[in-house]
């Protein structure tokens, strides 16, 4: 049966990331795969190429009510491409006037990036090139959202919490949770899960040397060399540090306080932090 296998995440939750280990997984290769020249995963649900596939023509000129009547034909397109098509996607799993965003008939699974939002803050506001405090209001928005542009069609993210809750909410549908924390604390074991979801045959080597090719080190020495054709700004790194805990330096008591009274309950559920309130990422 094929079907789209999604990789969705809020944005900055470690999605290229995860995008880069499976292409240097399938590779199988001694050199690093080139980041702009991602073949497994090459499509994301909302590029243009897909919707003037489908269309039959260039989609420049249609207003997102006709983009978004496309969204069933493009992953039913990209769904019928091969057994298996992994599609990133940032797209909350609901309704947008009636109609899904994302169209589980097409679907065969998923797995969920998620990353606590403290750091998720920080590293969002420097791709967007916005303030923190406006990067905290949008993880609190329920009408956060992408709009199109000439590279992407919009994508509906909604807040925080909710993203998660979304997918993780439908009735037969259990999408595997990769959290971005546990990739960089122990990437054997977290890759290594991955792996198995995939129904990939162990192999240890294999598995570490994907892992040492996808090194956000790595990623930072080819995007210096040549850039990264998916970072928003051309003279923006978009492989940072890659690390865990970074907010602590940077975000005031009372801005992640504001996340917490957000995002309490969600924060809580996943060990973000502690019984009275403390964060512990």
């Amino acid at each position: 049966m094929s079907g789209i296998l999604w990789l969705a995440s809020y944005p900055k939750s470690g999605n290229t990331w995860l995008r880069v280990f499976i292409e240097n997984l399938f590779r199988n290769a001694v050199q690093p795969a080139p980041i702009n020249d991602l073949k497994v995963v090459r499509h994301g649900d909302s590029a243009y190429p897909i919707y003037a596939q489908v269309a039959g023509r260039p989609v420049n000129d249609m207003t997102d009510a006709e983009l978004h009547l496309l969204r069933e034909p493009a992953q039913q397109y990209l769904a019928s491409r091969q057994e298996t098509s992994f599609v990133k996607t940032h797209n909350t799993l609901m309704l947008h006037e009636g109609r899904p965003l994302i169209h589980l008939e097409h679907t065969v699974g998923a797995v969920y990036l998620l990353r606590n939002p403290f750091d998720l803050v920080v590293s969002f506001a420097d791709h967007y090139r916005i303030s923190h405090d406006d990067a905290i209001a949008a993880l609190a928005s329920p009408n956060h959202h992408t709009k199109t542009s000439p590279q992407a069609i919009f994508q509906i993210l909604g807040d925080w919490s909710n993203h998660y809750r979304s997918w993780f909410g439908v009735e037969d549908f259990n999408p595997m949770l990769l959290r971005y924390e546990d990739m960089v604390r122990d990437p054997m074991k977290s890759f290594g899960r991955f792996m198995r979801f995939l129904g990939v045959p162990k192999n240890s080597k294999r598995l570490k040397q994907a892992i040492r090719n996808s090194t956000f080190k790595e990623g930072a020495r080819q995007e210096s060399q040549g850039g990264f054709k998916e970072r928003a700004y051309q003279d923006q790194k978009f492989f940072r540090s890659g690390g865990t805990g970074g907010y602590k330096e940077i975000l005031s008591e009372q801005q992640i306080g504001r996340i917490i009274d957000d995002h309490g309950e969600l924060l809580l559920e996943q060990g973000y932090i502690s019984k009275d309130g403390r964060p512990r990422v």
